[in-house]
C-alpha cells in the first residue's frame, strides 16, 4: 500500500534552485536511503516529505491517519521525567487498559458472591475482551521493549530512573531515537540517526531496523549502515533527485552506468549540433545551399539540449604519492604502553610492513587515537618498543585538524605552505579537492567542517609521505567526498594506519583490523567483513561450550525455568502465529503482485516501450526483494515455533 507520495515537487531558496518536478513514494515496508553531497538538499526533502517545511510547486498525497515518526538531527528531549517515565508515553493507551482491567478485577474480587448474576457476567465479559485487546497489543511486552530498545541504544539499568535533563545533548538525541523506535510509526523519518552511536549500537540499530514493521526513509553518511538497511536509494544531486532500486552498493553502479549513459547522450547531441552549426555556417551564404542552411538552423534552434551530466565528486584526480618507499618493516611494536600517566590497555603488540592498510577500531575511550599518536611520536610512550624500519616520511591527520581557524584565504594559506609553487598548480590540486573557480578565495573561517577538512588532506597530499597515519579521516565528509578519498587510499602504494568508526570505509581500504581493548587488542588479517566473521565464529564456538558444559547457575536457572507461568507461553506462542499468519497474507499479496507485472511485461504496448517496461521491472524487483524478506521472516518465525 502507497502510504505517501510526492509529485512533481520543486523547491528554491532565494531564487536558487534546490530541486526540480521531484517524484518520490513510500510503500508499507519499504526501506528507502537518501543521499547525496552535503547542501544538495537532503534534508530539505526530508523536511517536505515530513511537513514541516513548504515547497513551491507539486503536490504530496498520503494515507489518512498516517503516523509519522521524524528525527532530526539536533533533535533532543528536553524534559525533568525520568527515561522510563518519558519512554512509557508511547504506551499510554496500554497503561490505561491496564487501569482499566485493574478496575474490573477490583470490582470482580468485591463482587465474587454475586457470580451468577447479569452485572457480574458484564464485567467478565468486558475484563477478558480488555485481556484479550491488551494481548493482541503486546502490551504484556511493552516494558521489556523499553527495556531492550534502552540498552540496545547504550543506556544501563541506573540510568532508567535518571532524569532526562542530567544527560548530555548527543544522550538526549538517542533518547529521541528510542522514544521514536518505541511509537512504532508507519513511516519512520530519520536523518542521520547514527550520529552519536559507536559502532556496536549502530550495529544493534541495523538489526532492530531490520525487524521493524513501518516503512522507514533514511538520511545517512555511513555508507555500511545504509547497504545493511536499504532497498532503495534516492540519489539529490545538482538540482535532481534520481531513483535507483538496490542497496547502497547497488546504487552505486547503477548510478556510474546512468551518469555514462547520459554522457554519452550528451557527446552524441554535441556532436550532432556542431555537425549542423558547421554545414549552416558554410552553406548559409551560398544562394544554392542557403535553403538547406536555413532549414537545419530552424532544426537547431527546435534541439531539446542535454544537459552535461555531473557527478558531483565524479573526480580521480587525487593521488597521494611519495618520493622514495620504505623498507619491508615499516613499524615493530612491542609491549607498547600508551596513556598519560597510567597505561590504559595492556602491551600492544603489532607488526606493520610496507603497503599494509590497518584500521584500528574499538569502543570509545579505549586509547585508538592515542596509540597513533605515540606511533607517530606525537606523544611519549609510556613504556615498550617501537622499532620504525627504514626511508619512513610519516604524514599525520588528527580529525582536529578540520577544526583550525584563519583569516586567510584558501588559495593563499595554501600557497604560504608552498610558496615555490605556482598560482596555476596550486589551483589544479584544489581543484582536485573540489575547490574550483572561485571557491579558491573564500576565508578559511567561513568554511565548513567538511570543506577544511578536504583543505587539510589537499596538504597531506602534497607532503608525498610513504607512511599515512589518520585519525577519523572520514569525519565532516559528505558520502562523495569519502569516496574520493577512499578511492586515492586504495591505490597509494605506501603503508596506511587508520582510526575510523565508517566500517564501509575500513571495509574497502583495510587488509589488517586491530581490534584494540584493555588487553591490548587483537590483530585480524582481513577486511571488515572478515573480522565480523570471526567474532560470529568465537561467539559461535563460545555458545556451544557453554551449552556442552553448563555452570551450576545455568543449572539452578534451567530447573527454575520449568516453572514459568504456562499461560505466558501459551501467549506468546499465540503471537508468533498471528506473525506467521500476518507473513502468509503478505507472501501471498506480493506473489500475486509479482504475477500480475510479469502478465503486464508480456504485453504488446509495454514490452514495445522501453519506459514502461522498465518501470514495470523496477516494481517487479522490488516486490521480489520484498517477498524475499517476508519469506525470510516466516521461516525464522516456524523455527522459533518450533
Amino acid at each position: 500500500m502507497i502510504l505517501l507520495q510526492l509529485n512533481d515537487i520543486s523547491k528554491s531558496f532565494d531564487g536558487e534552485d534546490i530541486f526540480n518536478n521531484v517524484n518520490f513514494e513510500v510503500k508499507t515496508g519499504e526501506r528507502i536511503g537518501i543521499v547525496g553531497r552535503n547542501g544538495a538538499g537532503k534534508s530539505t526533502l526530508m523536511k517536505i516529505i515530513a511537513g514541516v517545511e513548504d515547497y513551491d510547486t507539486g503536490q504530496i498525497s498520503k494515507i489518512k491517519n498516517l503516523k509519522l515518526g521524524y528525527l532530526t538531527q539536533q533533535m533532543t528531549l528536553d524534559t525533568k521525567q525520568t527515561v522510563f517515565e518519558e519512554m512509557s508515553k508511547p504506551f499510554e493507551h496500554m497503561k490505561q487498559m491496564e487501569m482499566e482491567m485493574k478496575k474490573e478485577t477490583d470490582w470482580l474480587a468485591q463482587h465474587a458472591n454475586e457470580y451468577d448474576t447479569e452485572d457480574y457476567k458484564y464485567h467478565i465479559d468486558r475484563y477478558e475482551s480488555l485481556s484479550n485487546q491488551f494481548e493482541q497489543q503486546e502490551g504484556y511486552q511493552y516494558e521489556s521493549k523499553i527495556k531492550t530498545v534502552l540498552q540496545g541504544l547504550n543506556f544501563t539499568e541506573a540510568d532508567f530512573n535518571r532524569p532526562i535533563n542530567d544527560f548530555s545533548g548527543g544522550q538526549k538525541t538517542r533518547l529521541s531515537l528510542a522514544q521514536m523506535l518505541l511509537s512504532e510509526p508507519d513511516l519512520l523519518l530519520l536523518d542521520e540517526p547514527t550520529n552519536h552511536l559507536d559502532m556496536e549500537t549502530t550495529q544493534w540499530l541495523e538489526g532492530y531496523l531490520n525487524y521493524f514493521k513501518g516503512a522507514i526513509v533514511i538520511i545517512s553518511h555511513d555508507r555500511y549502515f545504509l547497504d545493511k538497511i536499504v532497498n532503495q536509494v534516492y540519489d539529490v544531486a545538482l538540482g535532481d533527485v534520481q531513483h535507483y532500486v538496490g542497496n547502497y552498493g547497488q546504487f552505486i553502479e547503477q548510478r556510474d552506468k546512468y551518469y555514462e549513459k547520459r554522457m554519452q547522450e550528451y557527446e552524441n547531441q554535441q556532436a550532432e549540433i556542431k555537425r549542423l552549426e558547421t554545414f549552416v555556417e558554410k552553406n548559409i551564404a551560398r544562394a544554392s545551399t542557403t535553403g538547406m542552411a536555413k532549414s537545419r538552423r530552424k532544426m537547431l534552434e527546435k534541439i531539446e539540449r542535454v544537459s552535461k551530466p555531473m557527478i558531483d565528486a565524479k573526480s580521480a584526480n587525487i593521488q597521494f604519492d611519495f618520493d622514495r618507499n620504505t623498507g619491508n618493516d615499516v613499524f615493530h611494536i612491542k609491549n607498547l604502553e600508551i596513556g598519560y600517566e597510567t597505561p590504559i590497555t595492556k602491551g600492544i603488540n603489532m607488526e606493520i610492513t610496507k603497503g599494509d592498510h590497518v584500521a584500528i577500531i574499538g569502543p570509545n575511550g579505549i586509547g585508538k587515537s592515542t596509540l597513533i599518536k605515540t606511533i607517530a611520536t606525537i606523544q611519549e610512550k609510556l613504556n615498550g618498543e617501537i622499532t620504525k624500519g627504514a626511508n619512513l616520511k610519516i604524514g599525520y591527520y588528527d580529525q582536529k585538524q578540520a577544526e583550525f581557524k584563519s583569516n586567510k584565504t584558501i588559495l593563499d594559506y595554501l600557497w604560504d605552505q608552498y610558496p615555490t609553487m605556482n598560482e596555476k598548480d596550486i589551483r589544479a590540486v584544489l581543484g582536485r579537492f573540489l575547490f574550483v573557480q572561485e571557491d579558491v578565495k573564500k576565508i578559511i573561517n567561513d568554511l565548513s567542517g567538511g570543506e577544511k577538512a578536504r583543505l587539510q588532506l589537499a596538504l597531506l597530499m602534497l607532503e608525498r609521505n610513504n607512511v599515512l597515519i589518520l585519525d577519523e579521516p572520514t569525519n565532516h565528509l559528505d558520502i562523495d567526498s569519502k569516496e574520493m578519498l577512499e578511492q586515492a587510499l586504495d591505490h597509494f602504494e605506501g603503508t596506511i594506519l587508520f582510526v575510523s568508526h565508517d566500517r564501509y570505509f575500513i571495509n574497502q581500504l583495510a587488509n589488517k583490523i586491530l581490534d584494540l581493548d584493555h588487553d591490548g587488542g587483537t590483530i585480524y588479517l582481513g577486511d571488515y567483513q572478515y573480522y565480523i566473521e570471526k567474532l560470529e565464529e568465537k561467539a559461535a564456538i563460545q555458545a556451544k561450550k557453554e551449552l556442552d558444559n553448563p555452570s551450576q547457575s545455568d543449572i539452578v536457572a534451567q530447573q527454575s525455568n520449568t516453572y514459568i507461568d504456562q499461560k505466558q507461553q501459551k501467549r506468546e506462542q499465540r503471537q508468533i502465529e498471528r506473525k506467521i499468519e500476518q507473513c502468509e497474507v503478505q507472501i501471498e499479496s506480493y506473489e500475486q503482485e509479482i504475477s500480475d507485472l510479469n502478465e503486464q511485461l508480456t504485453l504488446p504496448d509495454i514490452y514495445s516501450n522501453p519506459d514502461k517496461a522498465n518501470d514495470i521491472a523496477i516494481k517487479k524487483a522490488t516486490a521480489e526483494q520484498h517477498l524475499e524478506e517476508v519469506m525470510a521472516e516466516w521461516a525464522e518465525l516456524q523455527e522459533i515455533l518450533l
